[in-house]
């Protein structure tokens, strides 16, 4: 499939998350909901089998800490996604995409704006880069930030450099400018979503599970 081409309601596709610094990547199955000139729409099932970067001992890279996440050795970890699934939708050449979470019942938990680099498109998918910085949307529409500390840590190691620091926390305040005109997809009617109860639940491309043979050896 070339990389322009969009895919249609119910085809399988991986969102991906790699980084410059590390070989470990984020990989989750999903299944389009839609693709059109406003976007990507996937969707993540309870259950899915995905990909994570981890500490050597199998931790969250939380555990090393803001700084520590950044520098420590990182392996690959397959894990199922727990919980409920969510909704995770990707904006042409935008700083960050809308993931929706859902509570039990299937009503709305939240927004999370994830900041990230503007998705590329793969045979296989979409790809990006994780910016750290993150916002956390509630239906009633106040917002706050996410993980100012991370950023903070990643700056501190070099992780990101002091420009890029600075153009994370300038694409912050275009989402929040987003936010406060209640733009797509804020305003789709996303939050009153449901998964058709037929799809399957995707699994992860077999050279996903060599590569990850590969980093455990």
């Amino acid at each position: 499939m070339p990389p322009t081409k969009r895919w249609s309601p119910g085809d399988q596709v991986t969102w991906t998350y790699y980084t410059l610094q590390h070989t470990t990547r984020t990989v989750r199955p999903g299944t389009v909901v839609l693709d059109d000139d406003r976007g990507i729409v996937v969707w993540i099932a309870p259950g899915t089998e995905v990909l994570l970067p981890v500490l050597e001992n199998g931790a969250a890279l939380r555990r090393a800490g803001d700084e520590g996440m950044f520098t420590r050795p990182r392996v690959q970890s397959k894990q199922l996604w727990t919980g409920n699934g969510i909704l995770m939708i990707g904006l042409p050449d935008a700083p960050y995409s809308v993931w929706l979470f859902y509570k039990d019942d299937g009503s709305l938990g939240c927004y999370y704006v994830n900041l990230e680099t503007p998705l590329e498109r793969t045979e296989e998918g979409v790809r990006t880069r994780d910016l750290v910085l993150d916002l956390v949307v509630l239906p009633r529409r106040d917002w706050h930030y996410k993980d100012e500390d991370e950023l903070e840590g990643a700056e501190r190691v070099g992780y990101f450099s002091a420009e890029e620091a600075r153009e994370i926390r300038a694409a912050g305040r275009r989402a929040v400018a987003d936010i406060d005109a209640w733009r797509y997809p804020f305003s789709a009617g996303f939050e009153h979503f449901f998964p058709d109860p037929s799809w399957p639940i995707p699994a992860l491309p077999d050279h996903y599970r060599w590569d990850l043979d590969l980093t455990r050896r």
